[in-house]
C-alpha cells in the first residue's frame, strides 16, 4: 500500500529527512501518523523512527542547523523544532526488561524488532518518504476491518505495561466497530488491579483521550465497567449512558467527566476532590470539574435570566453548565444549541463598579460593603446591563444615605 498525504513531503519534513539521509541514516514515518493517513484523518503529530542512534540523529540535525531538544534520550527521542513545529524521532530500540510500568530498553538496528515492542497492529506501520507503507502485523488488515488486535498475547503485552489496558478501551472506542474480543476483556480485567500502579498523569491522559472519542465512547464505556475497569478509576457507581447525547460530541472530556460523576451515589463534592487527586488535574481543570460537580441552573430560562447567569458564571463555565442540565433534562440538540448561540452572541460588559469605588463615597470596610455591592450589581442586571458607573454611583449614594437614616433611628 502507498500513502500520499501533502505532509510527506513539506518543506520542514523534508528538512528531517535530508538531515537523517545525509548522515547515512535510514528515517520513516510511524504510529499514530501513517494510521491516521490509512483511515483517511486530518494527521497532527509526525513521529519518526531511525536506524540512528540518538546522539548521531543529534549530530544529523545540528549539521543541518536544525534546533534538536534531548526529550527522551534515555529511551531514545529527540525532537527536533522547525518553524515551531516539533518533529519526535526515535531510535529503533526492543524491550529486554519491562515491570508493566518502565521498560528497560536496548538499539537495534531492525525495524521489525521496533514494530514488536509496540502495542496494537495498527500502532506498528511505517512509512517511508515516497509514501511506501510497511506493516509486519498485518495492521492494514485490522484497521479495514476496524478490529483491535495486540501484537503477540495480549496478556503477556498488558504485564509489560499495564497502561496498555486503557489504551485498549481508547483505541477501540476511536477506531473499532463491533466488541472488543473476549481474549482481551478477560486479560483486561484480571490486570485491571495493577491500574493503582500507574501514575495519575498518565491515567488521566488515556482516560481524557477516550472521553474525547464520539462514536462508540459509551459502549466501550459499559464494556469498561462490565469487565470491572473503570471501578478502579471511578470508585462508584455510575450511568455511561448519559453520555449518550449528540451533543456531547465537541464536548471537553472534562465536562464529560463531570456529567458521569454526576450520576454517582457518593456526594459529589467528596467523589470530584477524589478524582482531582487520583488523575492529578490541575487547578484550572479541578475548579472547572468541581463547579460542574456543584452547580445546576434551570433550563427553561428567559433572555434576561440568560444574561444574569452568564454574567454570574462567566462565558465558558455558563456554556458548560447549560450543556450539563440541558443534558440530564433530556432537552434535545436543538434546544441546547439555542442556548449556546445566544450566550455566543451576548454581550456582557464589566461590572463598572468595585468596592473601591463604594469607599471613596463614604462606605466603610465591612459586611455591609459586600451586601451593598451586591444589591447594586442586581440593580445594574435589572436594566440589561444598560445603567452607566455614574448611574449606579448616585445608586449607590442613594443606599447609603438610606442606611445612615435607619441607623440614626
Amino acid at each position: 500500500m502507498q500513502i500520499n498525504q501533502s505532509w510527506i513531503g513539506n518543506k520542514e519534513v523534508r528538512l528531517v529527512i535530508d538531515a537523517t539521509e545525509k548522515f547515512g541514516g535510514e528515517i520513516r514515518f510511524v504510529g499514530g501518523c501513517v494510521r491516521d493517513n490509512v483511515l483517511q484523518r486530518e494527521v497532527h503529530d509526525i513521529d519518526l523512527a531511525t536506524n540512528l542512534l540518538p546522539e548521531q540523529v543529534i549530530d544529523a540535525l545540528e549539521a543541518s542547523n536544525i534546533a534538536v531538544i534531548p526529550t527522551g534520550l534515555k529511551h531514545g527521542t529527540v525532537t527536533a523544532i522547525i518553524n515551531q513545529q516539533p518533529f519526535e524521532i526515535t531510535t529503533l530500540r526492543h524491550d529486554i526488561r519491562c515491570d508493566g510500568r518502565h521498560a528497560e530498553i536496548e538499539f537495534t538496528s531492525s525495524w521489525q524488532a521496533d514494530a514488536s515492542r509496540r502495542d496494537f497492529t495498527f500502532n506498528a506501520l511505517y512509512a517511508d518518504k515516497y509514501g511506501n507503507v510497511y506493516d509486519y502485523f498485518d495492521g492494514l488488515g485490522d484497521l479495514k476491518q476496524r478490529k483491535l488486535s495486540f501484537i503477540g498475547d495480549p496478556e503477556s503485552r498488558i504485564k509489560e505495561d499495564y497502561l496498555r489496558i486503557l489504551r485498549a478501551f481508547r483505541f477501540h472506542a476511536d477506531i473499532c466497530i463491533g466488541k472488543i474480543s473476549d481474549k482481551i476483556l478477560n486479560a483486561c480485567n484480571r490486570h485491571a488491579w495493577m491500574i493503582s500502579s500507574l501514575s495519575g498523569e498518565r491515567i488521566r491522559d488515556e482516560m481524557f483521550k477516550l472521553l474525547s472519542c464520539s462514536d462508540h465512547l459509551v459502549s466501550t464505556l459499559v464494556s469498561m465497567q462490565e469487565c470491572g475497569v473503570l471501578q478502579k478509576i471511578i470508585p462508584d457507581k455510575i450511568s455511561c449512558h448519559v453520555l449518550s447525547h449528540k451533543v456531547l460530541s465537541v464536548v471537553d472530556p472534562i465536562v464529560k467527566l463531570a456529567l458521569l460523576l454526576r450520576t454517582a451515589i457518593a456526594h459529589r463534592k467528596s467523589i470530584g476532590e477524589y478524582m482531582s487527586s487520583f488523575l492529578r488535574l490541575s487547578k484550572k481543570q479541578k475548579k472547572k470539574l468541581m463547579f460542574i460537580l456543584k452547580n445546576s441552573i434551570p433550563t427553561d430560562l428567559s433572555e434576561k435570566e440568560q444574561k444574569r447567569y452568564i454574567c454570574l458564571f462567566g462565558l465558558e463555565l455558563y456554556k458548560d453548565i447549560i450543556k450539563v442540565c440541558c443534558i440530564e433534562a433530556e432537552k434535545d440538540v436543538s434546544e441546547i444549541q439555542e442556548y449556546i448561540l445566544f450566550a455566543d452572541s451576548c454581550f456582557i460588559p464589566d461590572f463598572p463598579i468595585s468596592g473601591s469605588d463604594l469607599q471613596n463615597i463614604g462606605y466603610r470596610q465591612g459586611k455591609y460593603l459586600g451586601e451593598s455591592l451586591k444589591m447594586i450589581k442586581n440593580y445594574w442586571e435589572a436594566s440589561s446591563y444598560a445603567l452607566k458607573k455614574d448611574e449606579l454611583i448616585s445608586y449607590a449614594k442613594s443606599l447609603l444615605r438610606k442606611k445612615n437614616r435607619e441607623d440614626i433611628l
